[in-house]
Formats: C-alpha cells, structure tokens, sequence
C-alpha cells in the first residue's frame, strides 16, 4: 500500500545471536534467560515451554533454547525500530545468558 506524503516508511531491525549457556538443560537454559530478563528490567516478560519473550523500550526481544551437546544454545532474537538498540538488546542479553551459572 503506499503511505500518504506525510507519513514516511518506517523500517524494523531485527538481530540474532546464538550462545552456548552453562548447562545442559533446555528447561535451566530458559531459567538463565527468564532470569536475565527479570535482572535486565524487561517488562512484558512471557515464558511459554518454547521460549522466553520481553520488551526493553522499543525494542522486543526472544529467546529459544535448544538442546545441544555438550551444552544447551540460546538463540536471541531483537527487534525494533532502532538500529543500534536491536543490536545492543541482543548483545546484552547474549552476553549475560552465556555468563550465567546454576543456582
């Protein structure tokens, strides 16, 4: 459909990162990524048995866990409408899973 001349295209940035976690669980690996949400001050946070989801400001985030061997992946997924947020929301919270140990 095309846009009225007042309104411009607004585009969406989306990034993905996939990690090894400290365990070999899919069900603690999603632990790691509910509980770095939670730290990380997301809002909206849903754990559902195939992922955990959140929103930081504009940005909405995913993550999938899979099992894998020797350890479990995280897959993290960002998407907004800012370019540099995207990719900063995806590295935060790939960094702080992958650096998150059993309790």
């Amino acid at each position: 459909s095309l846009l009225p001349a007042s309104q411009g295209a607004q585009g969406s940035y989306f990034y993905w990162a996939q990690t090894s976690v400290n365990t070999n669980s899919v069900s603690t690996c999603y632990s790691f990524a509910e509980s770095v949400l939670r730290y990380e001050s997301f809002a909206n946070i849903r754990r559902s048995p195939g992922e955990v989801t959140g929103s930081k400001g504009a940005t909405y985030a995913a993550v999938i866990c899979v099992g894998t061997t020797p350890r479990a992946t995280a897959i993290v997924a960002a998407v907004s409408n800012n370019n540099s947020e995207a990719a900063r929301v995806r590295d935060l919270l790939t960094s702080k899973i992958k650096g998150t140990v059993g309790y």
